[in-house]
């Protein structure tokens, strides 16, 4: 019985990790620890149906840790810092983006070689083939990479 209800708790953690630490491996692993506990219930237990109730019940628990760390941690100070919570409310396609090649702007964040510029009072996503520029540089947009406008200084 020991052995089950450490397997779950273990698989747990690793499922609270997977929130903090993306990539899909910790939560593969929690999965992998619920499987186990199934299989030390079978293993204690005999037949199919406790190890079923365990790994029904186990996976319950599991998704009901994930809902409610995502409904606490996205409340949270600390949570707050992980999740995006708005964006700029505009759809900026290709087109629009190469219409400003060759146009100059000025830097709206330091860039490490990525940042922010405003041009015509709009913010946009950039990149830096020089590497860093400081905050209100002026810059030049030379092409368009995606949805993001590679510049240079002036």
């Amino acid at each position: 019985m020991t052995k089950i209800i450490a397997t779950l708790l273990f698989g747990y953690l690793l499922v609270a990790l997977e929130a903090i630490v993306p990539g899909g491996v910790l939560g593969l692993l929690g999965f992998i620890c619920l499987l186990a506990s199934s299989y030390f219930a079978h293993l204690e237990y005999g037949g199919w149906v406790i190890p079923l109730i365990v790994f029904l019940l186990g996976g319950l628990g599991g998704v009901m840790l994930v809902f409610l760390q995502f409904k606490w941690l996205a409340k949270s100070k600390w949570g707050k810092n992980m999740f995006v919570h708005a964006t700029s409310g505009k759809s900026k396609n290709k087109n629009n983006l190469l219409e400003l090649v060759g146009k100059q702007a000025v830097a709206h964040t330091d860039h490490h070689p990525e940042g922010l510029v405003k041009v015509k009072g709009e913010t946009y996503d950039s990149f830096c083939t020089t590497g860093y520029i400081p905050k209100g540089t002026e810059v030049e947009i030379t092409k368009v990479d995606s949805f993001r406008l590679i510049i240079k200084p002036l």
